[in-house]
């Protein structure tokens, strides 16, 4: 068995990925980074409770007014139902 010596190409190639990811990690732990996804994380954070409490309030409001639910939906379905017989050909 023959040992080839490394080019300078293939030692760069070896050496780029963990060089990169280094250089990645020390730019996330900066400060200011560290600040900026921080209110990106809140901002997420608060919107996703937004939704959860908006969900919950249209449950309740469903849940508290059926016969409203069940009027709005049979006039929907009416009105599908309108809309199919309109379009049909004579």
């Amino acid at each position: 068995m023959s040992m080839k010596k490394a080019n300078s190409h293939a030692m760069l190639k070896r050496v780029v990925a963990p060089l990169t990811v280094w250089a990645v990690t020390k730019v996330l732990e900066a400060p200011r980074v560290k600040k900026a996804m921080g209110r990106v994380d809140q901002k997420f954070y608060d919107q996703r409770k937004k939704a959860k409490r908006s969900v919950a309030r249209a449950s309740d409001n469903a849940m508290n007014n059926r016969m409203w639910l069940a009027a709005g939906l049979a006039a929907i379905v009416t009105g599908i139902g309108l809309m199919t017989k309109a379009t049909r050909r004579s």
